[in-house]
């Protein structure tokens, strides 16, 4: 008997490929998160390949933010889905409990290109938050033998995921307004000001320090030239673990493969998600130093302490080891940092002959922020007539930018 006929009004993958907006937009509404009407948007897209969407009236759009930062290798890329076809052809044992050939050969290959060839142990999980939360209980264990290490340090205006651990380190009050009691341990800084991070440092009871090498949910913020260099210094000079989240900066978008990379620092530990399955599958995880490691996990006592069912799942490391290799035989990395130059250039151009509306352009290679005047020129340019009228008539902003 077909499950249509067992269960009334049962959908089954065929109709939903199928379905149309408003039977799309009825069930979405009626039982998943409402976000995309309520902030006053409703996009109902039936296809994406490379850099473009097309919506259910045939219409078709550039995608300026790589589906909020996953699709490196673009939307639905082909090599990258035929791999994974590949792995789930050779019906491969996908269990927590064996050896697992794919994830070994991914963690292997990550190793080679993390920073200096030095953060040579991973963790994985299903995305950037749960990334995170992988490494406050890294951290945590990793420093339990160390008297008066008991706090973790971050950033102002930070982003690192909206788990209660993610929301807690980050450093943005409009997640954590409506969170509390978040960790009590974590205490934040100014992004990109050595002075104070040093002050903090030295009171010597910091676990952590966490930092987004660029921040992104912030407005794509990029720190002082060096001041990686000086977190790199001060961080080992007062035994403080350096945290670098590269979930949004990483994966080639900078023009480097890391965006720690452009100031050569190695970090202890770098967290990593969405480019990494190529966006078509959830993915995410941390790698570190071997020492950081097996001071946390290094004993039977410990070891089991985090562990998950879908931990070294061999369909999500495929995505990530054939992006991996996409993005090294396509040499992604050169061309994010050629056509960021060439992008950014022209945007100053557009800048110089349009006063008025750009305040402020900056960034890293293809990871890009515009800064814009809030006026209703501005806001035409930016998100198109109505939005421009709307700001018009006092309504200030109808969709938040990634800066809020």
């Amino acid at each position: 008997m077909k499950a249509k006929e067992k269960v009334q009004g049962f959908v089954t993958v065929e109709e939903a490929i199928e379905m149309d907006y408003e039977t799309t937009k009825e069930l979405q509404l009626k039982h998943l998160n409402r976000e995309r009407t309520l902030a006053g948007d409703s996009k109902y897209f039936v296809k994406a390949e490379d850099c473009y969407f097309t919506d259910y009236e045939g219409n078709r759009h550039i995608d300026m933010i790589g589906a909020v930062g996953v699709v490196t290798v673009g939307n639905n890329n082909e090599f990258v889905w035929n791999e994974i076809e590949k792995v789930f052809r050779s019906k491969q044992y996908m269990g927590a409990i064996a050896y697992h050939n794919i994830a070994a050969a991914f963690a292997h290959n990550m190793a080679l290109l993390s920073p200096g060839g030095q953060l040579t142990k991973m963790g994985t999980a299903t995305g950037g938050a749960e990334a995170i939360e992988g490494t406050l209980k890294l951290i945590k264990l990793a420093c339990r033998n160390k008297p008066g290490k008991t706090r973790i340090l971050a950033c102002d205006n930070a982003f690192h995921g909206k788990t209660t651990g993610a929301v807690s380190v980050g450093g943005k009050e409009k997640w954590r307004m409506y969170q509390h009691p978040l960790m009590e341990c974590v205490d934040h800084v100014p992004f990109g000001d050595a002075g104070v991070l040093e002050e903090y440092l030295s009171k010597g009871c910091y676990m952590a320090f966490y930092v987004e090498p660029i921040q992104g949910e912030g407005g794509i913020i990029v720190p002082p030239e060096g001041y990686l260099t000086q977190v790199w210094e001060l961080c080992d000079k007062y035994d403080t673990y350096f945290v670098a989240d590269e979930i949004q900066a990483g994966c080639a978008r900078t023009g480097k493969m890391w965006a720690v990379d452009h100031e050569g620092v190695v970090p202890d530990c770098l967290t990593f998600a969405k480019g990494f399955s190529g966006g078509l599958i959830p993915f995410g995880g941390y790698i570190c130093k071997e020492e950081l490691y097996e001071a946390a996990y290094g004993s039977v006592e410990t070891c089991f302490h985090h562990t998950a069912t879908y931990q070294e799942n061999g369909i999500s490391a495929a995505a990530g080891l054939a992006s991996l290799e996409y993005i090294l035989e396509h040499d992604l990395i050169s061309a994010a940092a050629e056509k960021g130059e060439y992008f950014i250039g022209e945007l100053k151009r557009i800048g110089e002959k349009y006063p008025g509306i750009f305040k402020e352009i900056r960034g890293k290679g293809l990871m890009i922020g515009l800064e814009t005047y809030e006026t209703p020129e501005a806001y035409r340019l930016q998100f198109g007539d109505y939005y421009a009228d709307a700001f018009e008539k006092s309504v200030k902003k109808i969709y938040e930018t990634v800066n809020g």
